[in-house]
């Protein structure tokens, strides 16, 4: 069995390699520590009745339909509601007496074999997401420990933090706006998946009133525009989910592409003949766009382009 420690940089180095699959293989790695025989890590909505997203290991494929509809009668769950970030153990909740004779038992999990159950809500108040982990053991009489809970516990927030540093470690490294944009996973809805916390500073900062967890404005698909004279966005699709950025708007972006790429070239100390070179136009369109750039931007020299350019 691993150390906790360990554990922790193992999930890490897991994000590290992607994001395919990964909640599954980080939920392998908690078992190098606390021995369960099947586990679920869910995403959604406190005020849900399904999960966004799920995983599991060792359970079966109908396994988290059922648990979500049964979240209005599981006394477990309702616990893990009220103690947001606390790791609790079923018999905390309920005696075993009484959980072997109760409905949720006779009807869920029995059906699945779960006799033992150990998990932990980890809410995040800014967007609205809630985490859910659960860990299962099929014998009855192999409770988990007061280890089992600590070692958990600390494990908690790491196996959350990682899966979110997983996507945005791995779209960061396609960043097509540079590092002055954040980035948020949502579904078509606009309800939130993965945040980086920019991006909530600039929402909270232009749409103070919006509802939580989800985006306060409708998705355009594949289109880069403006929200506002102040913000702009665009949308990559995802498999089922979109990645949205979202970044403040600079003098730059009243720019045409074209006119981008004479800045590029120009700023780096290029002249127009090899700036019409490495772009593949005539020495006067380059000179043509320049002069529309000054215009755009107010400006009447390369001392304070390069400036602007600085900015950035």
């Amino acid at each position: 069995m691993f150390s906790i420690d360990a554990c922790i940089t193992r999930l890490y180095h897991c994000a590290a390699i992607g994001t395919q699959d990964y909640r599954r293989r980080a939920l392998t790695e908690l078992a190098q520590v606390i021995d369960f025989d099947g586990a679920l890590w869910g995403t959604g909505r406190l005020d849900s009745e399904e999960f966004h997203s799920v995983d599991i290991l060792g359970v079966d494929e109908k396994y988290p339909a059922d648990l979500a509809r049964s979240k209005s009668i599981n006394p477990f769950y309702n616990a893990l509601k009220a103690a947001p970030g606390k790791v609790i153990e079923l018999s905390e909740v309920t005696d075993d007496k009484a959980f072997y004779r109760s409905d949720i038992y006779k009807t869920f999990f029995s059906k699945y074999g779960v006799e033992r159950v150990m998990g932990s809500v980890l809410p995040d108040e800014s967007t609205g997401i809630v985490s859910l982990v659960s860990l299962y053991r099929f014998d009855r009489n192999r409770p988990f420990s007061q280890d089992d809970k600590q070692a958990l516990q600390r494990i908690m927030h790491h196996l959350v933090s990682a899966a979110s540093h997983a996507y945005f470690l791995h779209l960061n490294q396609q960043k097509q706006f540079g590092n002055k944009s954040a980035m948020a996973i949502c579904d078509k809805h606009g309800l939130f998946f993965e945040v980086q916390p920019r991006f909530m500073e600039i929402i909270n900062q232009y749409y103070p009133t919006a509802s939580r967890g989800r985006l306060p404005f409708d998705i355009i698909e594949g289109q880069t525009s403006l929200l506002s004279d102040r913000l702009r966005i665009n949308n990559n699709i995802l498999g089922d989910l979109i990645c949205v950025s979202i970044w403040e708007t600079s003098p730059l972006d009243l720019l045409s592409a074209r006119e981008l790429e004479v800045v590029q070239a120009i700023t780096r100390g290029l002249s127009f003949k090899q700036a019409a070179r490495k772009i593949g136009v005539a020495p006067s369109t380059v000179s043509n766009h320049l002069y529309r750039v000054y215009r755009k931007l107010n400006i009447s020299s390369r001392s304070e382009l390069a400036l602007i350019v600085s900015a950035e």
